[in-house]
């Protein structure tokens, strides 16, 4: 009946149709570009889509269907159907017959995320396979690198630990080299040792353990180390005790764990060591001093992914609450018209044409593309170094090791305000859907506590925003002795901006990325100014940053979100080609930089003027009304089929309200007409009331006669 109710969708309401059909045809139809050139920008070719698409029918039926279930399953059903869908997917890229589809995952041109509901133990094909491929010696990668990558064991990052998250140095494992065994004895000597939050870990057969190096009782800094958790039978290792944490906040996450470990043995040969070795008589040596920040480089990794999720999730989010804008109805356009009289002026409006309503899911849209484009750039630039750190000449490594400050500086804040600003976005999202945000069948509900998780992992954002300012004060101590910076503190070489008075903000791209600029360059130049007071009092580099850490939060938030605009910027210049398709990305741009030009005015104080303030408001009206158009066109050039969606508000075809009633048919409760645990309040119940009730309610058996 599920399948009738679909098939009689059309564009007026009845028993099986909430009359939605033709709405989504029409908007796509006011569209002022080609949505399918749009799409090939968020695609590398359209052979690629096509190519995913064919490959999804691989991912069909058990096991994988029984993600659609997963929210009434309990915690340990959730946990193991995880593992099958990932043992299927791996004996399917195993499978012969299907060396097309390995050889396109191999290529990243499909994702396994794409194709199916992966678990924690994706973990392994990214930060783990990273570290073996920037960090193990040409002997370890032959031993380990093939293994890992066809999935032949499984490995967790065991890092933070239980009593210290971002301040890797004050890591307590501790790894002791035994002379006379050859040995190195893994151990955690506290409770607050315990390695705490890796993801994954729970069914993982190995990890890579951070733990302190100690030769004859001298510590030489925190080392990786790769330690068997599971023997051939799934137990734990002797002195290995490895648990899974409970519930989160994101009900799927049943794969985050813990570790705890009792004088575990491993051989001399498990210490990562393609910077640094020890020696079988216990000689330490050290790496190059350039090189030693590439152990870093597994969590720059995640991070710049990070930011490729916050597209994700929010371009999601924007189609979801775009579409559902669309099709939703609410208010009359005419209020004051006679009641009962249906005209065209008595219509109702569609939600997305309240212009706060295009504000929020605009302001979502128009961050998500900006997000697009600084997760391509930021690949390609972490590609280019890791590229360097694996294969390039010692020339080639010099260069990519100097390069690593501004890196780590670039994402830390990246990684912070893409997941703040997306988290912010898709709650935004969720709230402009309404009581049906409420559900997680609307696919945004479940966004919200899905991106908690990125929003909290791999460094606090007010940690890594003080490692964004840590950069920034030194930079602008270079400017201000003089010496030219580049990158992306470039702007410190140029003159502050006098007064603007626009009164017309039409046209005008350049000069907000100039303000954005400015900005970011008053604020860096603040804080030195506020730094070296601090410091001018005796206080130690720390101790100073800690006194201006407000001023420094403030100041990495600036510089972050100039570097996005610009390279939104940068892409757009070299991605689109001029036309319809750049003016409508273009409009986006504006629109976002607008928005944070008013929401954070005071940030202008002394270079805007306040009519200049208010014909931005202006402009931002104008802009929104010129988006209108284009509204369900810009989130159907994301790509993203219902499948991947999972949303009953962002169909594609617009039906929504059969596929709210049929998700809600799908629960347990409905499974039989008499009401479940009827037993339980049949006592209770006045029995008697509810009898008489009955001879005076009926249904006809045929529609009745209005």
């Amino acid at each position: 009946w599920l399948k009738n109710l679909s098939a009689g969708s059309m564009a007026v309401p009845s028993e099986n149709s909430g009359g939605t059909a033709d709405i989504l045809p029409a908007e796509r139809a006011k569209c002022s570009f080609d949505v399918e050139v749009m799409t090939r920008i968020f695609s590398s070719a359209s052979a690629d889509r096509a190519a995913k698409d064919s490959f999804k029918q691989l991912f069909s039926g058990e096991p994988f269907s029984s993600a659609e279930m997963r929210d009434y399953m309990s915690y340990e059903k959730r946990f193991e159907s995880t593992l099958q869908r990932t043992a299927a997917a791996i004996a399917l890229v195993r499978d012969p017959n299907n060396r097309k589809f390995m050889m396109s995952h191999m290529a990243g041109k499909v994702q396994m995320g794409d194709m199916f509901e992966t678990g924690g133990l994706g973990i392994h094909f990214t930060m783990f396979l990273t570290f073996i491929k920037t960090n193990a010696s040409e002997e370890q990668q032959k031993m380990w690198l093939e293994r890992a990558q066809e999935g032949r064991f499984f490995g967790a990052y065991a890092q933070t630990e239980l009593g210290h998250g971002s301040n890797v140095r004050g890591l307590e494992t501790v790894a002791t080299f035994d002379r006379e065994t050859d040995e190195f004895v893994i151990h955690s000597p506290t409770l607050t040792s315990l390695k705490w939050w890796p993801t994954g870990m729970y069914a993982c057969t190995h990890g890579v353990v951070m733990a302190q190096l100690v030769i004859d009782g001298k510590s030489y800094g925190f080392h990786g180390f790769m330690v068997q958790f599971r023997d051939d039978h799934g137990n734990l290792m002797p002195g290995v005790e490895v648990g899974e944490m409970g519930p989160k906040i994101n009900p799927d996450n049943t794969n985050i764990g813990y570790a705890r470990f009792s004088h575990v043995r491993v051989p001399r040969f498990n210490m990562f060591a393609k910077f640094q070795q020890v020696t079988r008589d216990g000689k330490y040596v050290a790496p190059p001093p350039k090189l030693e920040k590439f152990r870093y480089i597994s969590m720059m990794q995640i991070r710049m992914m990070l930011v490729g999720s916050s597209f994700r999730a929010l371009s999601h989010a924007a189609t979801i609450a775009v579409r559902y804008s669309c099709v939703r109805k609410q208010g009359f356009k005419d209020t004051s018209s006679s009641p009962g009289v249906v005209t065209a002026a008595v219509a109702e409006n569609a939600v997305i044409d309240y212009r706060v309503q295009q504000y929020r899911t605009f302001r979502a849209l128009a961050t998500a593309y900006c997000f697009y484009f600084n997760a391509m750039y930021m690949n390609r630039y972490l590609s280019r170094i890791q590229s360097a750190v694996s294969n390039g000449t010692d020339q080639e490594r010099d260069s990519a090791a100097a390069e690593m400050p501004e890196l780590h500086a670039t994402l830390s804040g990246l990684k912070v305000w893409s997941t703040l600003y997306a988290h912010e976005s898709i709650e935004d999202c969720r709230k402009a859907c309404g009581g049906q945000g409420y559900l997680r069948s609307s696919g945004v509900c479940a966004l919200t506590t899905d991106f908690t998780e990125p929003a909290t992992v791999e460094g606090e954002q007010v940690i890594l925003s003080l490692q964004t300012a840590r950069f920034l004060i030194k930079a602008a101590a270079e400017a201000e002795a003089g010496r030219p910076v580049v990158g992306s503190v470039e702007y410190l070489n140029v003159a502050p901006m006098t007064a603007v008075e626009a009164r017309n903000w039409q046209g005008q791209t350049q000069l907000l990325l100039d303000l954005f600029r400015d900005r970011a360059a008053r604020f860096a130049r603040k804080l030195s100014a506020s730094f070296n007071k601090e410091r001018s009092q005796g206080k130690s580099f720390d101790i100073a940053l800690n006194a201006v850490a407000i001023l420094a939060y403030k100041a990495a938030e600036c510089h972050s979100l100039y570097a996005m605009v610009s390279n939104n910027h940068r892409a757009l210049m070299e991605l689109v080609e001029p036309g319809n398709e750049r003016k409508a990305a273009e409009r986006l741009l504006d629109l976002l930089m607008l928005i944070r030009l008013r929401e954070q005015a005071g940030d202008w104080l002394g270079v805007l003027t306040e009519p200049a303030l208010d014909s931005a408001n202006d402009r931002i009206n104008e802009l929104l009304g010129e988006i209108r158009p284009d509204c369900v066109g810009l989130v159907d050039a994301f790509g993203w089929s219902d499948s991947e969606l999972k949303s009953t508000l962002g169909r594609y075809d617009g039906n929504v309200y059969e596929a709210i009633y049929a998700e809600a048919k799908k629960s347990p409760l409905n499974e039989r007409p008499k009401m479940l645990g009827w037993e339980h309040l049949r006592p209770i119940l006045d029995i008697e009331f509810l009898t008489e009730g009955m001879k005076h309610q009926r249904a006809d058996s045929r529609r009745a006669k209005l």
